[in-house]
């Protein structure tokens, strides 16, 4: 008997198995290939909307915070630095804007967007008037002192005693970045070891992506403490020279945007529609540019009331 015709002659596959193992192979890796490019996509549009987030109430969270301390400590008396000046004023469609009594503008801004100034002081430590005693910060994030008799800016000596007017002048606008991303900045008195020195004035980004910044202010014009309506900057003037004095409240709408073109769709944000309507600073916002179609965007949006809002008097206003 033979037996190596007896075994079992070892067998491959053929070539049609071959070609139905490589197609079902094929199909699997497509599957899982799909599978991570949608969940990496999903993480992105994930990832994206947190930072809208977090970019967003930041945002609002500053505007909110300088606006409620604008006017502090007071109204200022007659001969003091900042006499006359409005504690709260803005300009519509505001590029490269400039302190001044109300902002003054060399260009359109960035996204139509409105500048924003506000003057405040702090309040000195007890046993150093001169130093802030830090429950006052401006847009920097330093400290404000109070207003010293006879003694420019926060600088003084100890002992002197606080008196009305308003140290620090705080200018909110958005212009792009040097990667031309749109960002919210602040100009903001200049400093010397921590105290402003009156040498002129410094400018820092708070928020990248703040594609606009709308502005609405609520006038009194019954003297009942409460708004009636809400004009953009452009209107205050035809109310005379004092109108400034009758804003009471202000509406905020700012539009955020992600980093990421593509990788997520526009969504709604809270408190804010992008259809809402007309006469509100969200109905101010122009439609997102053509180039960010595809990116996340996001509006928020708050109304806030002064609380140092100014009196009228009959001959103020």
């Amino acid at each position: 008997m033979n037996t190596r015709t007896s075994r079992a002659r070892p067998r491959g596959f053929s070539l049609v198995e071959l070609m139905v193992g490589m197609t079902l192979g094929l199909i699997a890796a497509a599957a899982a290939g799909a599978a991570f490019l949608a969940a990496h996509a999903a993480y992105l549009a994930a990832t994206d909307r947190v930072l809208i987030e977090e970019r967003g109430q930041r945002a609002l969270a500053i505007v909110a915070a300088l606006l409620r301390q604008s006017g502090w400590p007071g109204e200022p008396s007659p001969g003091s630095n900042g006499a006359g000046l409005p504690v709260v004023s803005g300009a519509d469609n505001c590029g490269q804007p400039a302190m001044a009594a109300v902002p003054a503008c060399a260009k359109a801004a960035v996204g139509q967007s409105d500048a924003l100034l506000l003057r405040f002081s702090g309040s000195g430590l007890p046993s150093a008037p001169a130093q802030p005693d830090d429950t006052m910060t401006d847009c920097s994030g330093y400290p404000v002192a109070a207003r010293l008799a006879g003694v420019a800016g926060a600088a003084g000596a100890a002992g002197a005693e606080p008196t009305a007017g308003h140290v620090a002048e705080n200018l909110l606008y958005v212009a792009a970045g040097a990667d031309g991303v749109p960002q919210l900045l602040c100009r903001y008195p200049s400093r010397r070891n921590g105290l402003i020195d009156g040498s002129g004035w410094t400018s820092g980004a708070l928020v990248r992506g703040v594609e606009s910044l709308q502005v609405r202010y609520g006038l009194d014009l019954d003297q009942d403490g409460w708004p009636e309506r809400f004009e953009p900057a452009s209107a205050i003037p035809a109310l005379g020279v004092d109108a400034w004095q009758r804003v009471v409240a202000v509406q905020v709408a700012i539009a955020v945007r992600g980093d990421r073109p593509g990788s997520a769709t526009p969504v709604r944000g809270s408190g804010a529609d992008p259809l809402a309507p007309a006469g509100t600073a969200a109905g101010d916002l122009p439609p997102a540019a053509a180039a960010q179609s595809g990116t996340a965007r996001r509006v928020f949006a708050a109304t806030v009331r002064l609380r140092n809002a100014p009196r009228c008097e009959e001959t103020l206003c």
